[in-house]
């Protein structure tokens, strides 16, 4: 896909003076699976919009023990490590597969904002998305069992769950990697049961 029909879908945009705007300031970018994109304590200088592939956010727990705090995964989402770029990130970003992406440097997104202000709607749209996206991973961890968290999992993220490692997907939901083995031949089970019985 053209980067012009790539962020006039991207930003539900429609203006070709915008989309012009947007597209003179990118550049496509892959990266390799196990990629670091950001370090945490880094400042992103970019934002990023995801054309293919899985991104995965991720910390450091005290005792050092990896957390997988987000995914990206649909095309078109921005991958953003904070609210504000340029300020240092609290998260890693890495590429789970390998990805291709558009790369806007933050110098051209403060030009853009500036001077449209349809964009800055969308880009205050496209931050409480993230937020909402945020919050309902938070709820979601906290109020559900393991097998609860797992098939919300495989609702929300149903291309997921054979594209990526265990490891990463049981520290998303906060369990154990054996924990998740364990849900997932209970499901397995469950399905074999199920396609029995009719």
């Amino acid at each position: 896909m053209q980067a012009r029909d790539f962020f006039a879908m991207a930003l539900n945009l429609d203006d070709e003076e915008i989309i012009e705007d947007i597209v003179t300031g990118s550049s496509f970018r892959h990266v390799q699976q196990g990629e670091i994109l950001l370090k945490e304590g880094e400042c992103q200088q970019e934002m990023l919009f995801l054309v293919s592939g899985i991104i995965r956010l991720y910390y450091f727990d005290v005792n050092g023990q990896e957390i997988t705090d987000c995914f990206a995964a649909e095309p078109g989402m921005p991958i953003i490590a904070r609210p504000k770029l340029l300020v240092p990130s609290a998260v890693y970003i890495e590429a789970s597969t390998d990805s291709d992406m558009y790369s806007i440097p933050s110098a051209h997104i403060d030009c853009l904002l500036d001077k449209h202000c349809k964009l800055l709607k969308i880009y205050n749209n496209v931050l409480m998305d993230a937020f909402a996206m945020h919050w309902e991973i938070k709820t979601m961890i906290c109020r559900n069992n393991a097998m609860q968290r797992y098939q919300w999992f495989l609702k929300t993220y149903p291309r997921l769950v054979d594209r990526i490692s265990n490891k990463h997907v049981a520290s998303f939901l906060g369990i154990t990697p054996v924990t998740l083995s364990r849900l997932r031949r209970t499901l397995r089970e469950n399905n074999a049961l199920k396609v029995g019985e009719k």
